[in-house]
């Protein structure tokens, strides 16, 4: 494994490390806040709106980790029943396109955090919070995913991944 593969690596796994604090903060915060309405009749200000922000930060932030571990939800209807040559292939082309899919979103939400913070456009809420706060996480998350679906393609290209433990109907 290369030097730039380890750093890529290190990337996601401090990125998904990142996802899960922020699942727990999230979750004690709401926690908080439902114990304080309770008990005081009063919550904490900003509290969903964070949670929220939370909720985009958790997803790109973790989703190319999920991927590299295969833990996305695959409808494998289809692919279970292939032979593992066919399989590889259709895998190879679905994560080459997943990747041409997460680039153009790249570019497309660049251009919205830019145009966000040349604009400086806030969310008109309990906080008033820059919107690239919101945006900025969407083209790193999904350029680290166009990558790490490029890294897939590979493996499959290479024979290194396949799907051994799928069940396939045998005719």
């Amino acid at each position: 494994m290369g030097k730039l593969e380890r750093s890529l690596d290190f990337i996601l796994n401090l990125f998904g490390f990142i996802a899960s604090a922020l699942l727990v903060l999230m979750m004690l915060a709401t926690v908080l806040k439902v114990v304080l309405r309770a008990l005081f009749n009063h919550g904490i200000l900003g509290i969903d709106q964070i949670s929220g922000t939370m909720m985009v930060y958790i997803t790109f932030l973790g989703a190319a980790w999920v991927l590299r571990r295969d833990g996305h939800v695959a409808v494998d209807i289809v692919t279970s029943n292939l032979r593992p040559t066919t399989q590889r292939v259709v895998m190879f082309v679905s994560s080459l396109i997943g990747s041409a899919v997460c680039f153009v979103i790249t570019y497309f939400a660049t251009k919205a955090v830019i145009l966000s913070l040349q604009r400086g456009i806030v969310v008109a809420a309990e906080l008033e919070i820059p919107r690239a706060v919101n945006l900025i996480v969407i083209p790193i998350g999904c350029f680290l995913l166009g990558v790490e679906f490029l890294r897939r393609a590979a493996r499959f290209y290479r024979g290194e991944a396949v799907f051994s433990d799928t069940p396939r109907l045998e005719a």
